[in-house]
Protein backbone atom coordinates (compact mmCIF):
# COMPACT_ATOMS: atom_id res chain seq x y z
CA UNK A 1 0.00 0.00 0.00
CA UNK A 2 0.92 3.45 -0.46
CA UNK A 3 1.64 5.71 2.09
CA UNK A 4 1.48 9.69 2.40
CA UNK A 5 3.93 11.80 3.89
CA UNK A 6 2.04 13.93 6.86
CA UNK A 7 3.00 17.16 7.74
CA UNK A 8 2.51 17.16 11.27
CA UNK A 9 2.90 13.88 11.97
CA UNK A 10 5.07 10.73 10.75
CA UNK A 11 3.59 8.65 7.84
CA UNK A 12 0.53 7.29 8.48
CA UNK A 13 -1.42 4.21 6.58
CA UNK A 14 -4.44 4.70 4.65
CA UNK A 15 -6.76 2.50 2.48
CA UNK A 16 -6.20 2.75 -1.90
CA UNK A 17 -8.15 4.75 -3.81
CA UNK A 18 -7.95 3.11 -6.92
CA UNK A 19 -9.30 0.86 -8.19
CA UNK A 20 -12.89 1.40 -6.50
CA UNK A 21 -15.08 -1.62 -5.42
CA UNK A 22 -16.75 -3.94 -7.86
CA UNK A 23 -20.22 -3.83 -8.34
CA UNK A 24 -22.87 -6.25 -8.09
CA UNK A 25 -24.73 -7.43 -11.33
CA UNK A 26 -28.14 -6.77 -12.35
CA UNK A 27 -28.31 -10.51 -12.31
CA UNK A 28 -27.07 -10.98 -9.12
CA UNK A 29 -29.70 -9.20 -7.61
CA UNK A 30 -33.07 -11.04 -5.79
CA UNK A 31 -35.93 -11.93 -7.80
CA UNK A 32 -38.73 -9.44 -6.87
CA UNK A 33 -41.67 -11.84 -4.76
CA UNK A 34 -45.13 -11.32 -5.79
CA UNK A 35 -47.63 -9.89 -3.47
CA UNK A 36 -49.13 -12.88 -0.81
CA UNK A 37 -53.08 -12.86 -1.55
CA UNK A 38 -55.46 -13.06 1.68
CA UNK A 39 -57.88 -15.92 1.56
CA UNK A 40 -61.27 -15.17 0.67
CA UNK A 41 -62.99 -18.00 0.47
CA UNK A 42 -63.15 -19.16 4.45
CA UNK A 43 -64.91 -15.86 4.83
CA UNK A 44 -67.70 -15.91 2.09
CA UNK A 45 -67.72 -19.97 3.78
CA UNK A 46 -68.62 -18.28 7.20
CA UNK A 47 -71.09 -15.70 5.61
CA UNK A 48 -72.60 -18.34 4.06
CA UNK A 49 -73.04 -20.33 7.15
CA UNK A 50 -74.15 -17.39 9.31
CA UNK A 51 -77.01 -16.05 6.42
CA UNK A 52 -78.23 -20.13 6.94
CA UNK A 53 -78.59 -20.13 10.44
CA UNK A 54 -80.37 -16.99 10.43
CA UNK A 55 -83.01 -18.40 8.24
CA UNK A 56 -83.34 -21.42 10.22
CA UNK A 57 -83.66 -19.18 13.43
CA UNK A 58 -85.79 -16.86 12.59
CA UNK A 59 -88.44 -20.16 11.23
CA UNK A 60 -88.36 -22.12 14.16
CA UNK A 61 -88.12 -19.29 16.53
CA UNK A 62 -84.96 -19.92 18.16
CA UNK A 63 -81.42 -18.73 18.44
CA UNK A 64 -80.24 -16.03 15.81
CA UNK A 65 -77.14 -14.30 14.52
CA UNK A 66 -76.42 -10.39 14.13
CA UNK A 67 -74.30 -8.54 11.92
CA UNK A 68 -71.24 -9.29 14.04
CA UNK A 69 -72.17 -13.05 14.27
CA UNK A 70 -73.19 -12.63 17.95
CA UNK A 71 -76.22 -14.93 18.40
CA UNK A 72 -79.03 -13.00 20.06
CA UNK A 73 -81.74 -14.39 21.62
CA UNK A 74 -85.53 -13.54 20.16
CA UNK A 75 -88.22 -12.51 22.31
CA UNK A 76 -91.17 -15.06 22.76
CA UNK A 77 -94.32 -14.21 21.31
CA UNK A 78 -96.36 -13.92 24.03
CA UNK A 79 -94.14 -11.66 25.83
CA UNK A 80 -93.92 -9.39 22.45
CA UNK A 81 -97.90 -8.80 22.44
CA UNK A 82 -97.84 -7.91 26.20
CA UNK A 83 -95.92 -5.28 26.02
CA UNK A 84 -97.91 -3.76 22.45
CA UNK A 85 -100.68 -3.96 24.65
CA UNK A 86 -99.23 -1.86 27.78
CA UNK A 87 -97.84 0.61 24.74
CA UNK A 88 -101.31 1.01 23.44
CA UNK A 89 -102.79 3.21 26.15
CA UNK A 90 -100.34 5.50 26.62
CA UNK A 91 -100.92 6.10 22.61
CA UNK A 92 -104.19 6.67 23.39
CA UNK A 93 -103.88 8.90 26.37
CA UNK A 94 -102.14 11.33 24.33
CA UNK A 95 -104.24 11.18 21.28
CA UNK A 96 -106.81 12.40 23.40
CA UNK A 97 -104.99 14.70 25.05
CA UNK A 98 -103.55 16.22 21.72
CA UNK A 99 -107.64 16.52 20.59
CA UNK A 100 -108.56 18.26 23.88
CA UNK A 101 -105.78 20.68 23.56
CA UNK A 102 -106.80 21.86 19.66
CA UNK A 103 -110.75 21.97 21.28
CA UNK A 104 -109.59 23.96 23.45
CA UNK A 105 -107.58 26.52 21.17
CA UNK A 106 -110.38 26.45 19.01
CA UNK A 107 -112.86 27.67 21.72
CA UNK A 108 -110.26 30.65 22.87
CA UNK A 109 -110.01 31.77 18.85
CA UNK A 110 -114.12 31.49 19.14
CA UNK A 111 -113.81 33.30 21.91
CA UNK A 112 -111.67 36.32 20.60
CA UNK A 113 -113.63 36.56 17.37
CA UNK A 114 -116.41 37.01 19.16
CA UNK A 115 -114.66 39.69 21.37
CA UNK A 116 -113.49 41.34 18.33
CA UNK A 117 -117.01 41.48 16.75
CA UNK A 118 -118.13 42.97 19.49
CA UNK A 119 -115.69 45.50 20.09
CA UNK A 120 -115.83 46.21 15.99
CA UNK A 121 -120.32 46.59 16.59
CA UNK A 122 -120.18 48.63 19.84
CA UNK A 123 -119.21 52.54 19.12
CA UNK A 124 -115.84 53.49 20.24
CA UNK A 125 -115.55 55.82 23.15
CA UNK A 126 -112.77 58.48 23.80
CA UNK A 127 -111.02 59.25 27.29
CA UNK A 128 -109.16 61.86 26.00
CA UNK A 129 -108.06 64.65 23.08
CA UNK A 130 -106.21 67.37 22.65
CA UNK A 131 -102.94 68.91 21.85
CA UNK A 132 -99.80 68.94 24.03
CA UNK A 133 -99.18 71.07 27.33
CA UNK A 134 -98.40 74.55 26.64
CA UNK A 135 -95.85 75.21 28.74
CA UNK A 136 -93.30 73.50 26.13
CA UNK A 137 -93.07 76.96 24.82
CA UNK A 138 -91.88 79.06 27.95
CA UNK A 139 -88.03 78.05 27.79
CA UNK A 140 -87.62 77.82 23.81
CA UNK A 141 -89.74 81.42 23.97
CA UNK A 142 -87.05 82.87 26.51
CA UNK A 143 -83.98 81.19 24.14
CA UNK A 144 -85.34 83.62 21.62
CA UNK A 145 -83.27 86.17 22.45
CA UNK A 146 -80.27 84.14 21.30
CA UNK A 147 -79.99 82.93 17.46
CA UNK A 148 -79.72 79.45 18.85
CA UNK A 149 -83.53 79.02 20.48
CA UNK A 150 -85.67 80.40 17.07
CA UNK A 151 -85.51 77.15 15.97
CA UNK A 152 -86.93 74.85 18.74
CA UNK A 153 -89.69 77.91 19.30
CA UNK A 154 -90.59 77.65 16.06
CA UNK A 155 -91.09 74.11 16.64
CA UNK A 156 -92.81 74.36 19.80
CA UNK A 157 -95.51 76.57 18.37
CA UNK A 158 -95.84 73.97 15.56
CA UNK A 159 -96.34 70.89 17.54
CA UNK A 160 -98.47 72.99 19.70
CA UNK A 161 -101.03 73.66 16.74
CA UNK A 162 -100.84 70.64 14.54
CA UNK A 163 -99.83 67.69 16.81
CA UNK A 164 -102.83 66.15 19.21
CA UNK A 165 -103.43 62.98 20.88
CA UNK A 166 -106.67 60.76 21.12
CA UNK A 167 -106.89 57.99 23.73
CA UNK A 168 -109.88 55.23 23.51
CA UNK A 169 -110.84 52.08 24.55
CA UNK A 170 -109.25 50.24 21.26
CA UNK A 171 -106.47 52.36 20.61
CA UNK A 172 -103.96 55.36 21.20
CA UNK A 173 -103.34 57.90 18.15
CA UNK A 174 -101.00 60.54 17.44
CA UNK A 175 -101.47 63.03 14.63
CA UNK A 176 -98.29 65.28 13.46
CA UNK A 177 -96.89 66.63 10.58
CA UNK A 178 -96.62 70.08 9.03
CA UNK A 179 -100.42 70.11 7.89
CA UNK A 180 -101.66 67.65 10.00
CA UNK A 181 -102.13 64.93 7.90
CA UNK A 182 -99.95 62.15 9.52
CA UNK A 183 -101.72 59.55 11.83
CA UNK A 184 -99.77 57.11 14.27
CA UNK A 185 -102.10 54.83 15.88
CA UNK A 186 -101.46 51.62 17.67
CA UNK A 187 -103.88 49.14 19.74
CA UNK A 188 -102.94 48.28 23.53
CA UNK A 189 -101.58 44.71 22.55
CA UNK A 190 -99.01 46.01 20.53
CA UNK A 191 -97.15 47.99 23.52
CA UNK A 192 -94.12 46.20 24.56
CA UNK A 193 -93.00 49.07 27.12
CA UNK A 194 -93.43 52.52 28.59
CA UNK A 195 -91.08 54.79 29.70
CA UNK A 196 -92.18 58.79 31.18
CA UNK A 197 -90.45 61.26 32.79
CA UNK A 198 -92.42 64.23 34.79
CA UNK A 199 -92.97 68.12 34.07
CA UNK A 200 -94.12 71.04 36.18
CA UNK A 201 -94.07 68.80 39.35
CA UNK A 202 -96.41 66.19 37.13
CA UNK A 203 -98.72 68.93 35.49
CA UNK A 204 -97.73 66.94 32.53
CA UNK A 205 -95.48 64.49 31.29
CA UNK A 206 -93.41 63.64 27.96
CA UNK A 207 -94.18 59.59 27.16
CA UNK A 208 -92.41 57.14 25.06
CA UNK A 209 -93.93 54.13 23.86
CA UNK A 210 -91.87 51.32 22.39
CA UNK A 211 -94.15 48.81 20.28
CA UNK A 212 -93.66 45.52 19.45
CA UNK A 213 -92.20 45.81 16.15
CA UNK A 214 -89.46 47.76 16.87
CA UNK A 215 -91.26 51.41 16.42
CA UNK A 216 -91.46 54.17 18.82
CA UNK A 217 -93.95 56.63 19.68
CA UNK A 218 -93.45 59.74 21.86
CA UNK A 219 -95.91 61.91 23.28
CA UNK A 220 -94.29 65.46 24.32
CA UNK A 221 -96.67 67.25 27.12
CA UNK A 222 -99.09 65.12 27.44
CA UNK A 223 -102.04 66.72 29.91
CA UNK A 224 -103.99 64.80 32.35
CA UNK A 225 -101.05 62.35 32.94
CA UNK A 226 -101.91 60.27 35.25
CA UNK A 227 -105.55 59.22 34.47
CA UNK A 228 -104.34 58.54 30.78
CA UNK A 229 -101.05 56.47 31.88
CA UNK A 230 -103.38 54.83 34.17
CA UNK A 231 -105.78 53.24 32.04
CA UNK A 232 -103.05 52.72 28.81
CA UNK A 233 -101.25 51.12 31.93
CA UNK A 234 -104.35 48.80 32.71
CA UNK A 235 -104.91 47.85 28.90
CA UNK A 236 -101.25 46.40 28.22
CA UNK A 237 -100.63 42.62 29.10
CA UNK A 238 -99.02 41.59 31.80
CA UNK A 239 -95.49 40.99 30.61
CA UNK A 240 -95.42 44.99 28.99
CA UNK A 241 -96.89 46.04 32.72
CA UNK A 242 -93.44 44.38 34.04
CA UNK A 243 -91.41 46.15 31.71
CA UNK A 244 -93.23 49.50 31.96
CA UNK A 245 -92.89 52.13 34.22
CA UNK A 246 -95.50 51.88 36.78
CA UNK A 247 -98.24 54.90 37.10
CA UNK A 248 -97.69 57.87 39.22
CA UNK A 249 -99.64 56.92 42.04
CA UNK A 250 -98.04 53.67 42.96
CA UNK A 251 -94.44 55.10 42.08
CA UNK A 252 -94.01 58.34 43.92
CA UNK A 253 -96.02 56.93 47.20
Amino acid sequence: PRRFRSRRGPLSPCLPLWPPPPLRPPWACRPMQPARRRPTGGLLALALLAALLGLSGRGSGGLSLRAGGRPAQRAAGPAATALRAARRPAKRKQKLSLAEALDREKERKQEQEGKKDEAKLAPEQTLWEGPPSSTEIFAPFLSCFLVIGIIPFIAAVNRQFRVKYKITDRRVSVTSGWDGKDVTEFSYQEIYEMKYGLRWLGYCADMRINLRDGAKVELFGLLNFEQNYQYIYERCDKDARRRSDKPPQERYK
